[in-house]
C-alpha cells in the first residue's frame, strides 16, 4: 500500500459495513484525566461487601480483595524500595504464580511499567528483551535462571536488579553489577501501604510482546485508559458479573490470558482461577469442575486436546456453572462446535483479537453467534477490510485486511520506529489478518496475509486448506505451508498430526487430498508429512514461519 492509500485512510470509516443495533448505541465511558488503574480493580472494591471475596485464586490458595490489595501495596513498595521508579521497565519471564501477579500489579500502582514475554524463550531471546527494554529489573522464575546465567557475561547496563520467584537469590552466578533479590522475602516484608501514583491516561502503563513469528518481537505500548476501556466494552459484550468465576487457560503474559482471565474479572468484582499447572485436558476439566467456573476462556487446541481425552477416556465433562466458552487465535472445523455443544451444553464461541489492539475486535457472544465465523465487531471497535489494492472491500464474501480504529491501539511498538509507521496509519491499525463478512455481518477467517501464497496464479489460504484437512476425522491437527520444487514452482505441503491409536497411511493421504481437492485443485497437498507435533509460538499458535525455514533448509 503506498503512503497516499495510508494517508487517504486515516481517520475514515467503512460506513457500508453491516453493523450490530447494540454497536451502533454503544457509547465509551468517559476517562478521568488522571488516575491509577489498579484503583479501578482493587481499591474501589474495598469497604463494600466485595473486599472479603475470593478476587484470585491460584490452585488451592485464594486472595480476598482485601489481601490481593494488601499483596499489590506490598510488591509496590517493595520495587520502589529495591530502586525502581516511575516509568521505568521491570521486564517479567516467568509464568503464572500469585507473586507473578502481584509484582504485575504493584509495578502499575507504583508507575513502573511491567513488561510480559513467555518464559518458552530461549537465553539468547531473554538478552534481546533485556536490552529492547533497557528494563531497570527482571522478575525471573528459579526454573529460568539458566537462561540468565547462559547470557551473564553480556548484560546490558541498564539492569540493576534481578527479582526471582520460587529459586535461591544467593550464589546464582549473576554479575556484582546486578543485585539480585527473592519475591516472596521481598513482598512479605515490605509495607502494605501505598498510596497509588496518579497516571495520566494516556501514559504507557504495560507493555506485551508481538509472538514473533513474522520477524523480531516488538514492544506492543499500551496506556492507562485500557484499564477501563477494555473491561467495560468486554464485560457489556460478554455480560461479566460479580458472580462470575473465570479461568484463561493461557498465561498471563499473553492479552489472552490476562486480559479476560485476570483484569477483567478483577475489574468486575469476580473471582480468577489462575494455575501454575499446564493446560493439560485433566487439569482444565478439574479447574472447570472443582471451581464451578463460568466462564472459560481458551484457544483451539486446548479444546481439541479436551474433547479428545473424553472420548479416549469416557469421562463426561462435569461443568454445570459453565456459562460462556470463548476460543481464539486458529480456525476450526465445525463439526468441533456441535460436538462442543453435545459434550458442554452451551456453544463454543470464536473471536479474533490482538495485543496491538489490547484485546478481541471480533467476536461472537451470547445473544448473537454463528457457528465457524469470528462474530461481529464488539463494542467500541471499528472494522474495515482493505484489499490488495488498497481499496475498501464493500461486498460480502470478499477478502480484505482488516484495520482495527480503536484508542485501545498500540501506542506504538517500543524502539521499532518503522514498523510502527508501517502498522499504525492514523487511528488504524493494520492487523495482518484476512476476514470476509457474510450478508448478515458476521466475520468470518481467511488466514493471516503473511501466511498465503499462490499456486498457479491464484491465492491459496493455509487456513481453508487445514480446515479441509481436519474434516477426516482421523485427524488431530494440521499445518500448511508453500515451498518450490525443482523446477521452481509453488506447492502447498501439509504437516499432519494423526489422533492416537490411528496408523498414517497412503490411503489416508489419498483420503486428505479427496477432502482438499473439494476446495479447488490446486489447493490440494503436493507433499503430505505425517509428524508427532506441529510447532508452535510461545503463544500456541501453529509456527508457520518455522515450518517455511525448516523446509527451505531441508531442500536447500
Amino acid at each position: 500500500m503506498t503512503t497516499s492509500d495510508a494517508t487517504r485512510f486515516a481517520g475514515e470509516t467503512n460506513t457500508k459495513l453491516p453493523r450490530s443495533t447494540d454497536w451502533q448505541n454503544w457509547t465509551d465511558p468517559e476517562i478521568p484525566e488522571m488516575f491509577n488503574p489498579t484503583e479501578r480493580l482493587l481499591d474501589r472494591h474495598i469497604g463494600s461487601p466485595t473486599e472479603a471475596k475470593t478476587a484470585l485464586m491460584v490452585d488451592d490458595t485464594e486472595y480476598s480483595y482485601g489481601q490481593l490489595l494488601d499483596r499489590t501495596c506490598r510488591a509496590a513498595s517493595a520495587l520502589t524500595a529495591i530502586g525502581l521508579e516511575a516509568d521505568t521497565r521491570i521486564l517479567m519471564f516467568g509464568t503464572d504464580s500469585a507473586d507473578y501477579i502481584a509484582i504485575w500489579l504493584g509495578a502499575v500502582r507504583a508507575g513502573i511499567v511491567p513488561a510480559v514475554v513467555s518464559d518458552l524463550y530461549k537465553a539468547e531471546n531473554l538478552l534481546y528483551f533485556i536490552r529492547d527494554t533497557a528494563a531497570k529489573a527482571l522478575y525471573i522464575d528459579g526454573a529460568q535462571i539458566d537462561k540468565l546465567l547462559a547470557i551473564r557475561n553480556d548484560l546490558p547496563e541498564t539492569l540493576k536488579y534481578v527479582i526471582v520467584h520460587d529459586g535461591t537469590a544467593a550464589d546464582t552466578g549473576i554479575p556484582e553489577t546486578v543485585t539480585v533479590f527473592e519475591s516472596k522475602s521481598i513482598i512479605a516484608n515490605a509495607s502494605p501501604a501505598f498510596t497509588p501514583l496518579p497516571r495520566h491516561r494516556n501514559d504507557v502503563c504495560y507493555m506485551f510482546y508481538s509472538g514473533g513469528t513474522t520477524g523480531t518481537a516488538k514492544g506492543i505500548t499500551h496506556l492507562a485508559h485500557d484499564f477501563i476501556l477494555v473491561p467495560e466494552r468486554q464485560g457489556a459484550f460478554w455480560e461479566y458479573t460479580p458472580q462470575d468465576i473465570v479461568h484463561a487457560t493461557s498465561k498471563k503474559y499473553f492479552t489472552h490470558g490476562l486480559w479476560p482471565g485476570v483484569l477483567i474479572p478483577l475489574f468486575w468484582g469476580a473471582t480468577s482461577v489462575v494455575s501454575a499447572l499446564p493446560p493439560s485436558p485433566e487439569n482444565v476439566l478439574d479447574i472447570l469442575s472443582r471451581h464451578n467456573i463460568t466462564k472459560l476462556i481458551t484457544v483451539p487446541t486446548i479444546v481439541k486436546n479436551v474433547m479428545l481425552h473424553i472420548d479416549q477416556t469416557g469421562q463426561k465433562p462435569d461443568t454445570p456453572s459453565l456459562k460462556l466458552a470463548i476460543t481464539a487465535s486458529e480456525k476450526m472445523a465445525p463439526e468441533i462446535f456441535e460436538k462442543f455443544h453435545d459434550l458442554f451444553g452451551i456453544e463454543l464461541l470464536d473471536s479474533i483479537g490482538s495485543s496491538e489492539i489490547t484485546y478481541e475486535w471480533i467476536a461472537n457472544r451470547q445473544k448473537e453467534f454463528r457457528r465457524g465465523s469470528l462474530g461481529k465487531p464488539v463494542f467500541g471497535f471499528d472494522v474495515r477490510l482493505v484489499d490488495i489494492d488498497g481499496n475498501d472491500v464493500t461486498t460480502p464474501g470478499t477478502d480484505g485486511e482488516a484495520w482495527i480504529n480503536s484508542v485501545t491501539g498500540c501506542f506504538f511498538y517500543w524502539r521499532k520506529f518503522d514498523k510502527s509507521r508501517e502498522t499504525f496509519i492514523g487511528p488504524w491499525v493494520r492487523t495482518g489478518d484476512t476476514l470476509y463478512y457474510d450478508e448478515d455481518g458476521f466475520f468470518w477467517f481467511s488466514g493471516r496475509s503473511d501466511d498465503v501464497f499462490k499456486v498457479k496464479g491464484l491465492w491459496v489460504s493455509p487456513i481453508e486448506v487445514e480446515a479441509a484437512i481436519t474434516e477426516n476425522e482421523s485427524i488431530l491437527e494440521a499445518a500448511v505451508i508453500s515451498y518450490e520444487d525443482t523446477d521452481g514452482l509453488t506447492k502447498p505441503k501439509a504437516f499432519i498430526v494423526v489422533k492416537p491409536g490411528i496408523a498414517p497411511s497412503d490411503a489416508l493421504a489419498d483420503e486428505i487430498r479427496s477432502n482438499v481437492r473439494a476446495i479447488g485443485g490446486y489447493k490440494v497437498p503436493e507433499e503430505i508429512d505425517f509428524v508427532d507435533a506441529i510447532p508452535r509460538t510461545t503463544l500456541m499458535k501453529i509456527d508457520r514461519r518455522t515450518l517455511r525455514l525448516e523446509e527451505a533448509a531441508r531442500r536447500s
